[in-house]
């Protein structure tokens, strides 16, 4: 009977055994895990501000191409009228 105590005692051993390495195991992934989301949202904080700041970026070049898009207009209506007072110009025959 004693015989039999020792070998429910060592099969229960075996198992707490094994119940304590898998939750040795289950922890070191629940760590490995963490620190995999943490590195993943430090990226992904990092690519918002990236992109806020490509975003605003984005903006001061549309504003100069509008600018010289407008500057460019307002460039060849100067010219045009020049143009039309020096043709107004020669037909009076100065």
């Amino acid at each position: 009977m004693a015989n039999i105590g020792i070998a429910n005692l060592e099969v229960l051993e075996e198992k707490i055994n094994k119940a304590a390495e898998l939750i040795l195991k289950l922890r070191r992934e629940k760590n490995e895990i963490e620190a995999a989301n943490k590195e993943l949202k430090e990226k992904i904080e990092s690519l918002y501000i990236e992109n806020k700041e490509l975003t605003k970026e984005h903006e001061i070049f549309k504003n100069r191409n509008t600018k010289e898009k407008d500057f460019k207009e307002t460039r060849e209506e100067i010219k045009n009228k020049i143009e039309e007072m020096l043709s107004k110009l020669e037909d009076l025959d100065i």
